[in-house]
């Protein structure tokens, strides 16, 4: 009786924690036929076409910072150098972009004894903040990957150690998808897959 307690307990917990995570889509896809072997070095690219698009993150120096330090972590933990733009065998870009989304709350089933105007759904809206990372192969100037994340922004620029958090989580989520790992000389090709 006490460990099936123990088990609802334990059980419990999980289920309230798992309700207060904000989930963070993520996704990538890559070019088919690439050999993610042959890549040992990165760089950043030149701003190009698509800057950041929203005032407050272009004007948040903590934001930038952020960014530009996650992707360089996470791409020296899996054993790639950073080289010379003209050295390097990838170039890297990120682009990151504000949109006001809605979300709509139906009430219906939430609810035994609602009537009428007490089911109706509510609405509202929100700005959701997407970072999307783009990495090229300087051989061929193509895209051989990108890897991006959307999360509600919920006031948070104003905070720097809530944007470095968030930005550190979203890179985080996103690097997990690239198909690249050197491990002691050794590459492993396989993505991680994210839900």
């Amino acid at each position: 009786m006490r460990r099936l307690s123990t088990v609802l307990l334990i059980g419990g917990l999980a289920a309230v924690t798992a309700g207060c995570l904000t989930l963070m889509p993520v996704g990538s896809h890559f070019q088919r036929g690439t050999d993610f072997t042959r890549y040992q070095t990165y760089a950043w690219g030149p701003t190009d076409a698509l800057p950041i698009s929203d005032h407050r993150l272009r004007e948040n120096p903590f934001f930038v910072d952020d960014v530009h330090g996650a992707i360089d972590r996470e791409f020296q933990d899996r054993g790639l150098r950073r080289a010379t733009s003209e050295r390097a065998d990838l170039l890297v870009h990120y682009h990151a972009a504000v949109t006001s989304r809605l979300e709509v709350q139906s009430r219906v089933g939430q609810f035994r004894d609602c009537v009428g105007e007490a089911c109706r759904g509510t609405v509202s809206d929100y700005d959701a903040g997407t970072l999307v990372i783009d990495v090229i192969d300087t051989r061929t100037q193509g895209l051989v990957w990108r890897g991006w994340a959307e999360h509600r922004l919920e006031d948070m620029l104003d905070d720097p150690p809530a944007v470095h958090r968030r930005v550190q989580d979203a890179v985080h989520r996103i690097m997990k998808t690239l198909p690249l790992t050197i491990q002691a000389g050794a590459r492993v090709a396989a993505p991680e897959v994210t839900p």
